[in-house]
């Protein structure tokens, strides 16, 4: 339900996320050229969800669980513009990302709802920018020390270069742009884009159907335990929390 909530919301522009108490889950999506997420563009299938958790583990108010979405949001957005910021040095073979091509959908909910939330929302649409897809993660990554760690720079850092941390030339990339390109191209057409948002929300609503014969896509795999996201020898660490 917390999903079909969220899904209902109106999109917003990335640029455009005002202040609000409140945490929960949200879902950020791509209108852009960019020839890695042709196939996305203007779609209702997200490049990335994700949750933000309350400041207090027992929050019953939005003000308790503080400005969370808000912050997580505005993260996002601040590690895009800043890939975007990197314009006058990206390399020929690469390709810009911009800002104001991302809208997003944000859904403040009961405190331990977004943790289910988020995995639900994961396996229905598998985004190609969280982790567990193994295909284009390292966006929500904070930094990686290159100098205590024996860590890889993620394919996020590799295809949308700019954030100084992942600039370090001691890192190795974890995979090559055209690894990833691949990687992406799989996933899309292992669990290709929604198109139509009508037709998305009654693809949701038919899993509160008890009596349907079939409630799930069998080749995506359950988000937990089976779903560890990329291997250590591929990105040193997990992406933060």
């Amino acid at each position: 339900m917390v999903s079909i909530a969220l899904i209902a919301q109106p999109l917003v522009a990335l640029t455009d996320v005002r202040p609000a108490y409140g945490s929960g889950v949200y879902a950020i999506y791509y209108r852009g050229d960019h020839p890695l997420y042709g196939s996305i563009s203007g779609s209702e299938t997200p490049i990335y969800v994700g949750k933000a958790d309350p400041a207090k583990d027992d929050a019953s108010t939005t003000r308790e669980q503080g400005a969370k979405l808000t912050a997580r949001l505005l993260e996002h957005a601040g590690t895009i513009g800043t890939a975007e910021g990197y314009s006058d040095k990206l390399p020929a073979h690469l390709s810009l990302i911009k800002l104001a091509d991302f809208v997003c959908r944000r859904l403040v909910c009961a405190t331990n709802s977004q943790l289910v939330a988020e995995k639900h929302l994961i396996r229905t649409f598998w985004p190609i920018w969280n982790s567990e897809t193994k295909a284009c993660w390292g966006m929500s990554k904070h930094g990686d020390a290159a100098k205590t760690r024996a860590n890889k720079r993620s394919p996020w850092d590799v295809v949308h270069p700019g954030r100084l941390w992942a600039l370090d030339e001691r890192l190795i990339d974890s995979l090559t742009p055209d690894e990833i390109s691949k990687r992406i191209a799989a996933t899309l057409e292992r669990v290709p884009p929604r198109q139509d948002h009508a037709a998305l929300l009654e693809e949701m609503l038919a899993g509160f159907r008890q009596d349907d014969a079939v409630l799930a896509n069998p080749d995506i795999p359950p988000v937990g335990e089976e779903v560890a996201g990329p291997e250590p020898d591929e990105a040193g660490g997990v992406d933060d929390e």
